[in-house]
């Protein structure tokens, strides 16, 4: 699972222990992760898209996450409504972000 080390440094950084502060939810959060990083990671849409396929169902996701991110900020099971929406609706985001940017 070393193919996925921007989401794993995306979550360490960004959604593990001090993630509130960059945000008091999920949006303000990935919006501070759009200004640190000047733009939107492509590479980080790319994996999380990869991720998606190759781990489908929120069972099989949760493992490989637990997994990628070491549980360095806990169960990666506790992501609301489940991994896989809150992975989905992050890539939905920052695909959405990204398009906004481009069009600055």
């Amino acid at each position: 699972m070393n193919h996925y080390k921007n989401i794993k440094t995306y979550f360490s950084v960004f959604l593990g222990d001090d993630a509130d502060a960059y945000g008091e939810n999920y949006p303000e959060v990935v919006n501070s992760s759009i200004e640190y990083f000047g733009g939107i990671d492509d590479a980080l849409v790319s994996e999380i898209d990869q991720f998606l396929k190759e781990f489908p169902t929120n069972d099989l996701a949760v493992t490989a996450m637990n997994i990628i991110t070491e549980k360095r900020h806990g169960d990666c099971a506790d992501y609301p409504p489940t991994l896989v929406d809150f992975l989905s609706w992050l890539s939905a985001y920052l695909k959405q972000k990204r398009e906004e940017y481009d069009a600055k």
